[in-house]
């Protein structure tokens, strides 16, 4: 019996220890300045049909830091937007466990809610990465339509 639940302690304990080194490794992989050299954004009308909005590069910068103030935070994010001058400083940014999605916390405003930005990471490479974020295109077609924007990232 004690044999039993020593193997299955170590079993856990080792696979722990698995995730961790692999967000570790990600972590060390995202850290730094990434340019954003492209941005395609596309309307998606309710009836299917899509509109191409705009087609954009050199849009402006993203910098990702080990978090400053919360071990549980993945990373801190500044993103700074070349055309139009906007920029958000020391924001959270995560990723799940898969490494499949991404999560910019407090985007869009600084309420609890539907301030967030989650996106899917379409390409996963150490120097380039592409990512899609899906939204509610707000002033289109009665509300009913959502925008698509493509963001391709590549490291300094």
């Amino acid at each position: 019996m004690m044999d039993n639940r020593l193997f299955i302690f170590m079993l856990v304990l080792a696979s722990t220890l698995t995730a961790c080194n692999k967000q570790k490794k990600f972590l060390n992989r995202m850290v730094g300045t990434w340019n954003i050299v492209e941005e395609r954004s596309h309307i998606i009308n309710s009836d299917g049909t899509i509109d191409q909005e705009e087609n954009s590069t050199d849009v402006g910068e993203l910098i990702l830091s080990e978090p400053s103030f919360s071990a549980d935070i993945f990373m801190d994010y500044s993103i700074f937007f070349t055309a139009s001058g906007f920029s958000l400083r020391d924001r959270a940014f995560k990723t799940d466990e898969d490494r499949k999605r991404v999560f910019f916390y407090n985007f869009f405003c600084d309420d609890l809610f539907g301030c967030d930005w989650a996106g899917t990471i379409e390409e996963d490479e150490p120097t380039r990465q592409v990512w899609t974020f899906y939204r509610r295109a707000s002033g289109t077609n009665g509300g009913s339509a959502h925008r698509k924007v493509t963001w391709t990232l590549e490291k300094q």
